[in-house]
């Protein structure tokens, strides 16, 4: 395997999941986070713990950052000892956190006129999937930067997708969680619907993962409804974000989404109830207090 030099800023729930598969496959790897515990774990996989995002920029020949929004990016990148200001010509910044298409293509803009390429890469697949390396990636970049990034990508994500050039991973990414969003809500209502009905709600489980009715939202994210284990993985303040994303890319494309925009109303609720900082799946809680439950 060749011995490239990554860099990882943002090891939240996903990013250390996914630094970690990438100290694991023998990369030399350097990390930043504003977080000192998840530093300290990933020292004991052998990763140089760096200063500042700068330095982690001057140590690597690829860099991924992995923060919760657009704002975080820009902090991250563009602020003064950001990471393009240590970022040699020659380099490649990978995006993997969800941001708009028009956001990376600021970002690949401005890490051009360094000579720094720029893959963007959001992922999808929640924290189960970041834990065993089975993430999906969607991304977009120049096939040549592509496919000399690729071995770093496959550390992280088992279902590596080249749909285009730089913005349209996150282009799928919108559509993908147009799905996901609108999934889980509907989970968190049938749920609703089944426990009025006197329906037990492990047997609907059963039934249902082995109907027609079934997804993979249900499956991965049932069980944490039916044990009303809200621990946070994606939060529902997350979903207000990309689910706000979608409606106002609907906006700049002139058109509607009426079922999503129920959807994306339930998460602006649910958040207005205080759930922000819980798991997605606490739509539940929403849910079965508007039917009295």
């Amino acid at each position: 395997m060749d011995r490239k030099k990554v860099g990882f800023i943002g090891l939240g729930v996903m990013g250390k999941a996914m630094a970690t598969h990438i100290a694991r496959d023998g990369y030399p790897l350097t990390v930043f986070d504003i977080q000192k515990e998840p530093l300290a774990e990933m020292k004991k996989l052998g990763a140089r713990v760096a200063g500042s995002a700068g330095e982690v920029g001057r140590e690597s020949d690829t860099v991924i950052v992995m923060v919760r929004d657009y704002q975080q990016v820009k902090d991250v990148v563009f602020l003064p000892g950001g990471v393009l200001s240590g970022m040699r010509q020659g380099t490649v910044l990978i995006i993997t956190s969800t941001i708009t298409p028009q956001d990376v293509i600021e970002v690949e803009s401005a890490a051009r006129e360094r000579g720094v390429s720029v893959i963007d890469s959001p992922v999808s697949g929640g924290k189960a999937k970041a834990d065993d390396a089975s993430l999906s990636l969607m991304v977009g970049g120049d096939d040549a930067v592509v496919k000399e990034n690729e071995g770093v990508l496959k550390a992280m994500g088992s279902n590596v997708f080249h749909v285009g050039e730089v913005g349209q991973g996150q282009a799928m990414k919108i559509v993908n969680q147009i799905l996901v969003s609108a999934n889980i809500a509907s989970v968190a209502e049938a749920m609703v619907m089944a426990e009025k009905l006197g329906i037990n709600l492990q047997t609907m489980y059963d039934v249902i993962t082995r109907s027609a009715g079934t997804s993979e939202v249900l499956q991965m994210m049932g069980t944490s409804m039916l044990a009303k284990d809200f621990t946070p993985r994606a939060t529902v303040d997350i979903l207000v974000k990309d689910t706000g994303i979608i409606m106002d890319t609907a906006r700049a494309l002139d058109i509607s989404l009426p079922v999503f925009s129920a959807v994306y109303q339930v998460y602006r609720m649910a958040r207005a109830r205080g759930l922000g900082p819980k798991d997605a799946t606490s739509v539940l809680q929403l849910l079965e207090e508007f039917a009295g439950i």
